[in-house]
């Protein structure tokens, strides 16, 4: 601040004949509001200097959490409890199976301990009955300690960093008349009853053609403004077991979107022909070893369809799931023709045409 001649309005009591102008606010003042705004600048000094420590104090004490810390410990927390939500789920999916298992263990039990009373009673036994009893009790004991046709597995998906576990029914390996193995419940049904369906998390992969993907690989659109051929893959590959991935028509032209499987084994020459190529552009128009099976005059999908595609390594064959008309299409697939591995394959035809992973 510096002294300055009268004439000059005070800034706060509009006065005339100021003493004094501060080149920081560059306004004037009269002697009284001069030592008021001077007081005020010593007040914001004093605020500095307290934020200063504050700040300080902050920077030298150990428990200091950078925002990004935070952010690692939320993303912790949460992983724990997911990981801690999928074994509380696999425990008792095994605690369900362990108690199907011990009563039909108890079933058989008793029905041995029946056999051998009776045949104790009538003294009618031999070297062969304790072979064969003998067998049972081992055969029942490993059934409930050494289970063969439950597993626990890992989550072996490429992209899963925190790996997950999951429970599987396998094929049993203990054959015997008086003991019924339990299974485990799926809320999936097929008409082989082998094995549940597994629900997959796909991701898109571009092969050849005008499509562009989305939302982490999830969505594919055809993204040229004249209609043209354009192919994705996903990024699995299937050699056994069952799987689902479900999809969701965004837009279509007024032909359909063609969903089905092809051969990874095969070096596709042409990319409108492989005849590995299975699948439906429509209910009633099929791809059966790259040709064309049926019409389409009867288009049945349309956008906002939610359409599953069953991949069925373990019986050879693929299957579409249509959820509004509840319709379920069979297609069998010669291995001869189409080698495993296979891999979902989506054609898109007409500019907008857009298919959605819903897993």
């Amino acid at each position: 601040m510096t002294l300055e001649p009268e004439g000059k309005i005070c800034a706060t009591c509009s006065k005339s004949g100021c003493t004094a102008m501060c080149f920081g606010c560059q306004q004037s003042f009269c002697t009284k509001h001069f030592i008021k705004h001077r007081l005020y600048l010593s007040q914001q000094m004093k605020n500095l200097h307290e934020k200063q420590e504050i700040f300080q104090h902050d920077l030298d004490r150990d428990s200091f959490e950078h925002p990004l810390l935070t952010n690692i410990y939320t993303w912790e927390q949460k992983s724990i409890k997911q990981i801690q939500e999928t074994a509380e789920k696999a425990r008792n999916d095994i605690q369900h199976w362990i108690d199907k298992t011990k009563s039909v263990v108890q079933n058989n039990l008793n029905q041995i301990n029946e056999q051998v009373r009776s045949s104790e009673k009538a003294d009618n036994y031999t070297e062969l009955d304790f072979a064969k009893w003998s067998k049972q009790l081992e055969e029942l004991r490993n059934l409930l300690e050494k289970p063969s046709n439950i597993e626990v597995v890992e989550d072996e998906k490429p992209w899963s960093f925190i790996r997950t576990i999951k429970v599987i029914d396998k094929q049993p390996t203990i054959s015997c008349s008086s003991i019924e193995l339990p299974k485990p419940e799926s809320r999936h049904h097929h008409h082989h009853h082998q094995r549940s369906i597994e629900s997959i998390q796909e991701r898109f992969k571009v092969m050849f053609g005008p499509c562009k993907l989305t939302e982490d690989d999830r969505v594919v659109t055809h993204s040229s403004y004249r209609a043209g051929l354009s192919q994705t893959s996903g990024i699995n590959q299937y050699s056994s077991g069952r799987h689902s991935i479900p999809f969701l028509i965004e837009k279509k032209g007024n032909k359909n979107i063609f969903i089905g499987v092809l051969s990874s084994s095969y070096k596709i020459i042409s990319p409108t022909f492989d005849y590995s190529v299975h699948g439906w552009w429509n209910l009633d128009h099929m791809i059966v070893n790259g040709e064309s099976k049926g019409g389409d005059s009867n288009e049945i999908i349309q956008i906002g369809d939610k359409i599953t595609l069953i991949i069925d390594c373990d019986n050879q064959e693929i299957q579409l799931e249509h959820q509004r008309s509840k319709r379920l299409e069979n297609l069998p697939i010669k291995i001869g023709v189409c080698p495993f591995p296979w891999k979902i394959l989506i054609r898109l035809l007409h500019p907008g045409d857009s298919l959605r992973i819903l897993c």
